[in-house]
């Protein structure tokens, strides 16, 4: 073997073994490993039918922005000092920004404050704090009155069911409801829990004149089942919508529902915790617009298009 061709051959191994390293490893160029933002979500229930549409928004954004969600488990009837607890086990693990829903949202994100400065908190419902994404609740009580006095008589009772009036932003729709109805002649009656305790108080009404105004969506659910199963002839109102409530409001079982986009709810409560950890300038309250739909809305595209969404 002459000269030449010894030397071509080395050249050749060398070539070898440089592409190897460069392919198998990171000695030569390291490649920017993209950063994934950690973030909890307290939320109670979140991964049911009841927030499907807002978890395909919340998926699409996290996908978008590297976030990486964690739900922790929240039980019921968890007591406030247990809900905070929580969420300090989880800025314990990791997380860099959490958000705080259901009740005591307000109390906790100021305690996580206290406790950690500048951390980022996202609270979602009728917050007025800038760190929110929220719903009206004065404006569902606006749809749900007008529409009440266009079609309910006064003759009928109105029962407003809540699976928990402990929950502020219920209890103020149930107050308000009351404070502008009450003086027009509209009677009312309460209703609240779940299972047999709530089935002992609906049944209380008999097949009396009476129509029900459901604040959330598991007692809307619980409503139509007991109208149903007793051949009861009443208005259901309701709050929030599933497919399962949009096809009963589609059977004419539901007189109307008070809606909203939850997609966008969701997407835009990760787009905003994102701004909040990124970008620490002025951060404005962000509010989810609220609409009184009926059966012949579902006809409506734009409608469609918001209750039905297909991305995420």
């Amino acid at each position: 073997m002459n000269k030449k061709t010894i030397i071509f051959w080395l050249i050749y191994a060398a070539i070898l073994i440089f592409l190897y390293i460069f392919s198998a490893t990171d000695l030569i160029i390291k490649e920017n490993e993209a950063r994934v933002y950690p973030i909890s979500v307290l939320v109670d229930g979140i991964s049911g039918e009841n927030y499907a549409n807002m978890k395909k928004g919340m998926d699409e954004a996290a996908y978008e922005n590297n976030v990486d969600m964690r739900f922790p488990a929240v039980a019921e009837n968890i007591t406030m000092e247990e809900k905070l607890e929580i969420a300090e086990d989880e800025i314990e693990a990791g997380a860099v920004a959490i958000i705080i829903g259901n009740r005591w949202k307000d109390e906790i994100a100021d305690k996580i404050r206290m406790r950690h400065k500048d951390f980022p908190v996202l609270i979602l419902g009728s917050s007025k704090k800038n760190e929110s994404i929220y719903i009206d609740y004065d404006k569902i009580v606006k749809n749900l009155s007008e529409n009440i006095i266009k079609v309910e008589s006064k003759d009928n009772k109105l029962c407003i069911v809540s699976e928990d009036f402990s929950d502020e932003d219920f209890e103020n729709v149930r107050r308000e409801l009351k404070r502008q109805l009450e003086p027009i002649g509209y009677k009312f009656e309460f209703a609240e829990g779940e299972g047999p305790k709530l089935e002992k108080q609906l049944k209380a009404f008999g097949k009396s004149h009476v129509a029900f105004v459901s604040l959330d969506k598991e007692s809307t659910v619980r409503v139509v089942k007991y109208v149903s199963d007793n051949n009861f002839n009443t208005a259901i109102y309701a709050t929030g919508a599933t497919t399962y409530l949009l096809g009963k409001l589609e059977e004419g079982e539901i007189k109307g529902i008070v809606a909203w986009n939850e997609y966008d709810m969701g997407y835009f409560m990760i787009d905003k915790l994102m701004r909040m950890l990124t970008d620490k300038g002025k951060i404005t309250k962000d509010e989810i617009a609220v609409f009184y739909i009926t059966t012949e809305d579902l006809k409506n595209e734009d409608y469609i298009k918001m209750l039905y969404p297909i991305n995420g």
